[in-house]
């Protein structure tokens, strides 16, 4: 039987058809503001954040801070993804990188429609979403 991770996923609605692509059995609880970001961080234990580039008018950064400055999600893994709908340049996406990885996120993975990186991307947020399954679950 699979492991499957309770996932708070703060993004915009183009981007959920991919979430559930690549976390596909997983328990995805999807969030639109940082209002609602905040209160179900509040009310509920995730063992996976999934933050977008362009999440509530691009606030991936303060959501990230935030999930780090909550003392029961230290621990929890946090993902930043995009889609490259930017045009984003080589440059751009690795100083963003180094950002998230600087204020405790894991990554930044492109999940664009036709990223060489695709896939791979893909599987390692699963990968996260799995191994933070068997994990205890944060109280």
């Amino acid at each position: 039987m699979a492991t499957t991770a309770r996932v708070l996923v703060a993004d915009v609605p183009e981007m959920d058809e991919k979430i559930r692509e690549c976390l596909p059995g997983h328990e995805l609880t999807f969030v639109r503001t940082m209002q609602q970001a905040i209160s179900a961080l509040r009310h509920d234990g995730y063992q996976l954040v999934v933050i977008s580039l362009d999440f509530d008018e691009s606030r991936m950064f303060e959501l990230l801070q935030h999930v780090r400055a909550l003392p029961k999600y230290k621990e929890v893994p946090v993902v930043c993804v995009h889609d490259q709908i930017h045009n984003l340049g080589d440059a751009v996406v690795k100083n963003i990188d180094v950002a998230v990885k600087a204020l405790g996120g894991l990554a930044l993975l492109n999940l664009a429609d036709g990223a060489i990186e695709y896939r791979r991307d893909c599987s390692f947020l699963d990968h996260v979403a799995i191994e933070s399954g068997t994990s205890v679950r944060p109280s």
